[in-house]
């Protein structure tokens, strides 16, 4: 039977290892810190299992490690701390489990001062890594969910009304800028009436209007390549359940919230949206008798 300390020692040490190298490509002194003190812990972790563990040699792939920089590039530090904190849990009921079944002292202590690391590992030191994506996430999500909420049942109104992708497209894409323009304006105001928040007011509308109009070009774009009303809905559909999964999967791993609430919240009200709208261009079209 394989020993569990073998997981455990091996996991510190990949752990360490990735804060390290993401230390040395690490351009924000400040960052780079908390990374160093991160890999620090995870040495401290490390030989602890190593008392236990039968293996005690371990390597990290260079693929993986080129993983983690990516993550840490184009969606932040902050991600890639915590989607590889995330085994921390896992440690942190070992360590408390195995604290309870020992009377050593010494090790009781030593356990303590490892579970107390863990938890300050991820509320205290990457919870000191401000970075202005996170700082403006809502921003994003408010512009993300509002274009896809609104622009989704918009798209489905018209396809069931209008029946030509092309118009479809056209208007799709008209009432779309003109949401996100309003939903920026509405973010700006709404800093600016914020006293902690008035110096952000530009960039709260800069983020909300970029994230709703990169929705309206994914949404509407199918549209305009798609000769079949159907077909470009069923391709929108796809945007979104793809936007909705890749949104809810950030945002739970940076808040550490459950994937599949969030997940569940978004699609239940986009796909509600849609069904509504669906109903009222349905309706639309039977009371007018407009066949366009």
């Amino acid at each position: 039977m394989k020993n569990p300390a073998d997981h455990y020692a091996s996991e510190e040490f990949r752990h360490g290892e990735i804060f390290r190298y993401l230390a040395r490509y690490e351009s924000v002194p400040e960052f780079r810190r908390i990374l160093q003190t991160l890999g620090e812990h995870e040495n401290e972790h490390l030989a602890f299992w190593l008392e236990r563990s039968d293996q005690k040699t371990f390597s990290v792939s260079r693929l993986e490690l080129w993983r983690y920089r990516f993550l840490r590039k184009f969606l932040g530090l902050t991600f890639a701390a915590k989607y590889l904190e995330r085994f921390q849990d896992d440690s942190s009921t070992t360590y408390g489990a195995i604290l309870q079944q020992t009377k050593d002292e010494t090790l009781r202590a030593r356990l303590r001062t490892f579970i107390a690391a863990e938890r300050a590992d991820e509320q205290t030191l990457i919870g000191q890594i401000k970075e202005e994506r996170v700082a403006f996430i809502s921003n994003i999500v408010l512009g993300l969910n509002d274009g896809l909420i609104e622009l989704t049942g918009a798209l489905v109104g018209f396809s069931f009304a209008l029946q030509k992708p092309a118009l479809v497209a056209l208007t799709g894409a008209i009432t779309g800028i003109s949401a996100a323009l309003s939903m920026a304006s509405s973010a700006y105001l709404q800093a600016r009436h914020d006293p902690d928040r008035m110096h952000e007011a530009k960039k709260s509308a800069v983020y909300t209007g970029l994230a709703y109009i990169m929705v309206v070009i994914l949404l509407v774009t199918p549209f305009f390549f798609v000769s079949s009303t159907l077909v470009a809905l069923a391709i929108m559909f796809c945007v979104v359940f793809t936007i909705i999964m890749c949104v809810s999967f950030y945002t739970a791993v940076l808040f550490s919230r459950r994937f599949r609430s969030q997940a569940g919240e978004m699609l239940i009200f986009s796909i509600g949206v849609a069904i509504i709208a669906f109903l009222i261009g349905t309706l639309f079209r039977i009371i007018t008798g407009i066949e366009l």
